[in-house]
């Protein structure tokens, strides 16, 4: 169903409760056959039970970079 709601248009949130199981059959969330949809993690919260709800909103693509570009922002000190 996400993928449906995906290709209608554009979404405002897209709220997922994450469980901490490795599936090894199913259907994927994410096809990988479309376009990058991009999103920003915009709130999350973990309970108890290990599941994590997510929350995600739509963002502009990221900037293209390279490995140089990234390592000089990196804090080796952290």
């Amino acid at each position: 169903m996400v993928q449906q709601l995906l290709a209608a248009g554009p979404i405002d949130e897209l709220r997922l409760l994450v469980h901490p199981v490795a599936g090894r059959k199913g259907q994927r969330l994410f096809d990988e056959g479309d376009s990058a949809y991009h999103l920003k993690v915009i709130a999350t919260e973990a309970y108890p039970t290990g599941v994590i709800r997510v929350v995600d909103a739509p963002s502009e693509p990221p900037a293209p970079t390279g490995y140089d570009k990234a390592a000089g922002t990196v804090n080796e000190g952290a």
